[in-house]
């Protein structure tokens, strides 16, 4: 019998910029879909040191792993569990360098194969596949095959980035996606939590012979 895998879960991309009404959003979105990681995320601006700590500390208290975009220095001082980089083999040593062997570090490798299968052998912990922009999305059939070979040949978990539609995460979680990242535009819109946990729900029973 085909081993089977571990059902896809969320990775939630967070805009870091302080907000009650994000904060409660988020809350609320970790209290009610089976979330694994929160990335803090600047959002194009610099992200507050102060916010970001309590930001940590909500993600913690919910007993989720908290991460920072680019900024292992950031995640040092304030506590993170690692930090999410661009596929940069010197950006990924000297992030391990600073935060020690325990920390998460993932990398965005875009549609690029040979960048996420260094990454993988230098030792970052998942590899995100996806389009690097939110206005890409139309990339879905690439990325979808992208995603089922690397599910097929590497044991590296793999995340599909920026997704925001539920019939494309089931999509991807079937053919082995381990995590979905919806993206940051999703916190944007009126039905936010709504959105999440369609997607959620997609994602939920999916389970993938190994």
């Amino acid at each position: 019998m085909a081993e089977v895998k571990n059902r896809c879960r969320l990775y939630f991309q967070f805009p870091a910029q302080p907000s009650a009404k994000l904060e409660a959003q988020l809350e609320q979105a970790i209290a009610s879909a089976d979330a694994a990681c929160v990335l803090l995320c600047g959002d194009g601006t610099p992200i507050d040191e102060i916010h970001a700590g309590r930001l940590v500390d909500l993600v913690h208290r919910s007993g989720l792993a908290c991460l920072i975009e680019n900024d292992a220095g950031l995640a040092e001082r304030i506590g993170a569990d690692g930090v999410h980089i661009e596929a940069d083999a010197s950006a990924y040593t000297e992030a391990r360098t600073l935060l020690g062997e325990s920390a998460s570090i993932g990398a965005g490798c875009g549609m690029n194969r040979h960048d996420a299968m260094l990454l993988a052998e230098m030792g970052a912990d998942y590899i995100a596949f996806g389009p690097e922009t939110e206005s890409n999305i139309d990339a879905i059939d690439q990325y979808a095959d992208l995603l089922a070979w690397w599910s097929e040949i590497f044991v590296v978990p793999c995340i599909a980035w920026n997704v925001d539609s539920a019939a494309e995460a089931a999509r991807l979680a079937v053919l082995g996606a381990d995590f979905v990242a919806p993206s940051l535009r999703i916190w944007r819109d009126d039905d936010a939590l709504a959105l999440i946990a369609e997607i959620d729900n997609a994602i939920h029973n999916v389970r993938r012979a190994a």
